[in-house]
């Protein structure tokens, strides 16, 4: 009798194994974990006469930090443009956004800066608030 006892503990024993193994990978099955956001930016048409054609302006989102209380967890502060070339230099630069709904955001505030002395980057800041998955394009025009 004591044999079959034994055997019906181990069994017990295994079978509540089975059985929180299951629950956990239940559990795990709902969890969602992937962020489809995207912090890759690229290349930006630019409306300029002294940038060479063939001379991309590429772009980048700053290092992005973490916020867990807002619904997109990520922010990042700044937007650079890279790539501006010496041409520029001096010109008054504005820069804008495009938003998934096609509406465009502009950047640059009423008085427009001015690319440095050796062109190259220019680094805007993006407003308070911006998810920069909600982000669709940027936008840079060069002029004076």
């Amino acid at each position: 009798m004591s044999k079959k006892n034994s055997r019906r503990k181990v069994m017990a024993v295994g079978l509540a194994i089975v059985g929180v193994a299951g629950l956990s990978l239940a559990s795990a099955s709902q969890l969602n974990l992937s962020w489809t956001g995207n912090f890759q930016t690229g290349s930006v048409e630019v409306d300029a006469s002294c940038q060479p054609t063939g001379s991309p302006i590429t772009t980048a989102f700053s290092t992005p930090s973490f916020d867990g209380t807002v619904t997109s967890p990520w922010k990042v502060a700044n937007v650079t443009f890279s790539g501006v070339d010496a041409e520029c230099a001096g010109k008054k630069y504005e820069a804008a956004y495009k938003l998934a709904t096609g509406d465009w955001v502009k950047l640059t505030g009423a008085s427009a800066p001015s690319v440095g002395a050796a062109g190259g980057t220019l680094t805007v800041a993006l407003p308070t608030g911006v998810a920069p998955d909600t982000i669709a394009q940027f936008a840079l025009s060069i002029y004076g």
